[in-house]
């Protein structure tokens, strides 16, 4: 009897290196102005990076910064100062980034009892009014610069408007979901359970949420059907929707929009 000759199979190629890295603050005079990444991380894909990367939070935010290498170390530096004096980044914090590629990072961020911080969304001006911030220092062009007047605007609009019951407010960003902060996910929402989204006018829009960060956070997204709802609604990147629970079985939550476009000059 013939022997069957055995094939050679290879075996599956391992998955690309993990591209989340941990950042823990430490009592350093240096993380005050800058901070450095890991070296592995560096190691598997510092030739990937440029001298500025782009670090988006989940309250919808992009700040650029500077990288700057000294020796065989990267600092993200430049703007980190306005980055941790906003969120109130000091020791005892941590931050979880995740590399999305061509210098893109996400970022979440967690306080000293390691649970995600409440991301801030007004600030005090220098004549004691209450305004809106996102910083990003990158030049942008006229239109862009009107674009981004506006959707403050719209943003400063929503942030006045107080609902009698719990709410939440988002962002509208390019990715087709929702941010929702980890105090209102964890009181009201449970991943991958029907929530309804109910315009003024009485017309609802069946949508699912998952957690927005599965090993880490409370906090949620909604995606599932999320789109068509923007869709319908004509809402785009920049704009601003806030979501109030006004009924609990099933959750419903009414929404308030406030359209950049509607706040242009």
């Amino acid at each position: 009897m013939q022997a069957r000759r055995r094939s050679s199979v290879r075996p599956p190629a391992p998955e690309k290196d993990s591209k989340h890295f941990m950042k823990a603050i430490l009592p350093s005079p240096i993380h005050d102005t800058q901070i450095r990444i890991p070296d592995g991380f560096i190691k598997r894909f510092g030739n990937e990076l440029k001298n500025v990367a782009t670090i988006t939070v989940p309250d919808g935010c992009d700040w650029e910064m500077e990288l700057k290498k000294c020796g065989n170390d990267v600092y993200f530096c430049n703007k980190w100062q306005q980055f941790a004096e906003y969120y109130s980044i000091g020791y005892g914090s941590f931050l979880r980034f995740k590399y999305e590629g061509d210098s893109k990072f996400n970022v979440v961020i967690f306080d000293v009892t390691s649970v995600e911080i409440c991301y801030p969304f007004k600030t005090q001006s220098i004549n004691g009014e209450t305004n809106t911030k996102c910083h990003s220092p990158r030049k942008r062009s006229k239109v862009e610069t009107s674009d981004n007047h506006a959707s403050k605007r719209s943003e400063e609009a929503a942030k006045e408007f107080n609902p009698k019951n719990p709410y939440f407010c988002s962002k509208i960003l390019k990715r087709k979901y929702v941010y929702v902060n980890a105090d209102f996910a964890s009181k009201y929402l449970k991943p991958n359970v029907p929530i309804k989204i109910q315009t003024s006018h009485g017309e609802q829009w069946e949508v699912f949420g998952i957690l927005h960060d599965a090993n880490s956070s409370s906090a949620m997204k909604i995606t599932r059907g999320f789109s068509i709802f923007q869709r319908d609604n004509n809402l785009s990147h920049g704009d601003y929707c806030v979501f109030e629970l006004i009924k609990n079985n099933p959750l419903v939550l009414k929404v308030t929009m406030f359209r950049a476009a509607d706040y242009g000059d």
